[in-house]
């Protein structure tokens, strides 16, 4: 009987498939750490809006705001989309369903008690319905994940082209009805602690769990079908040919980098209108994808050449962990941005503070990952949800 997808036995691929995914896996948690930090530390609408992080951007603001447009946003999540189906790949079916519909209720517990931007849930529902389709034929599964990842970026651009027949008289607190009015309502309610914003927080997750579900679901479920198909075809492993690798690293983070660096830059100077945002949003939803395939093939060069050998251990020791290690991002944020009240950071950081603190938390992260390695035999949300799927818990301390 095969693990579920939440620990490191992944047992039906090579041990440098493995390698690869579980690598993959701890860059893209530290990833994650810069991609959602805006989303912990203002209204719901701020991570891609640098006006509602900042009324009066500096310099290092509107930089820092830039770079994480560039090289994080999107990306990561992607990135963690399909490494979650590959996950799925490398394990033998058996209990998945059970783990699955366990790992759903964590994500639920923690949007609707913590932050509503988590990926658990919607992750859970998509594996469930992705690990019944690996009996089909392999043409009918590429073919089911392009068109679900392609209509899912026709309703993106549809989304996108209704903003332009938006008057240039509306602004974004017409749009998002966050006036600064609101949005000094909403910060004072984080900012009087964890439990006075509860109900508003559920009301949020709610509204984000249909979207999720209702227009980005079948996107959801191509990326994860595509992670499996990469495992298929021992894609992490470092197999394929190396001139079609490095050209197309080059040609996926030469042309999606710059499609993201101007989507910002593009926002920027139109002020953040919406009636201007739609060629924006279209731009850095390809050069997201494209600049998250780039990372992917120089991640597998690396592995391929054994570039930076202990960083490598390291990430794989991140990626064995790296669901305990979401899940503590979601708890720790949550706190320190609105759980103490009097001291919640709510709202009180622009871009350029966030990303110094991204990087303080980053070491802390990597010190997390180095005490479970060391004194865990699997990291605790790994460990608990192996037990109830499996209705047996292993011993979680080393001896």
């Amino acid at each position: 009987m095969g693990r579920s997808p939440f620990g490191a036995d992944m047992n039906e691929a090579s041990e440098a498939e493995e390698a690869g995914v579980l690598i993959m896996l701890g860059v893209t948690v530290f990833g994650l750490l810069f991609a959602n930090l805006s989303g912990f530390a203002h209204v719901w609408a701020a991570a891609d809006i640098l006006p509602l992080q900042t009324a009066t951007p500096g310099v290092l603001d509107n930089l820092a705001w830039w770079l994480g447009q560039t090289f994080v946003s999107w990306t990561f999540n992607i990135l963690l989309l399909v490494l979650f189906g590959s996950a799925l790949a490398l394990r033998h079916q058996g209990d998945g369903a059970r783990g699955l519909g366990w790992m759903c209720l964590v994500g639920l517990v923690l949007a609707y008690l913590f932050w509503h931007g988590e990926l658990l849930t919607v992750l859970a529902i998509a594996g469930m319905i992705a690990v019944p389709m690996q009996a089909l034929s392999p043409a009918t599964r590429w073919m089911t994940l392009t068109g679900l990842i392609g209509g899912t970026f026709l309703i993106l651009l549809a989304g996108a082209g209704i903003t332009a027949l938006l008057p240039d008289t509306m602004g974004l607190a017409d749009l998002l009805g966050l006036d600064p009015v609101r949005i000094a309502a909403i910060e004072a309610a984080h900012q009087s602690g964890f439990w006075a914003r509860l109900p508003g927080n559920m009301a949020i997750a709610l509204q984000f769990h249909l979207v999720e579900l209702f227009f980005l679901g079948g996107g959801v479920l191509g990326l994860v079908l595509l992670g499996m198909e990469l495992v298929e075809r021992r894609f992490w492993g470092g197999d394929w040919p190396l001139m079609p690798l490095v050209f197309s690293a080059a040609a996926a983070l030469g042309i999606g980098l710059p499609l993201n660096g101007w989507s910002a830059l593009n926002a920027i100077n139109a002020g953040f209108a919406p009636s201007q945002a739609w060629g924006g949003i279209a731009a850095h939803a390809v050069g997201a994808a494209l600049t998250a395939s780039g990372y992917a093939v120089l991640v597998v060069l690396a592995i391929r050449y054994r570039i930076a050998e202990p960083v490598q251990l390291f990430l794989i020791r991140a990626g064995h962990v790296w669901l305990s290690i979401h899940v503590g991002q979601i708890v720790f944020l949550t706190l320190i941005f609105s759980g103490v009240p009097g001291i919640a950071l709510y709202g009180q950081l622009g871009p350029a503070s966030l990303f110094a603190l991204g990087l303080v938390l980053a070491g802390l992260q990597a010190g997390a990952v180095w005490a479970i390695d060391r004194w865990l035999r699997v990291g605790p949300v790994e460990w608990l949800l192996d037990g109830l799927a499996c209705r047996h818990f292993a011993r979680l301390r080393r001896d």
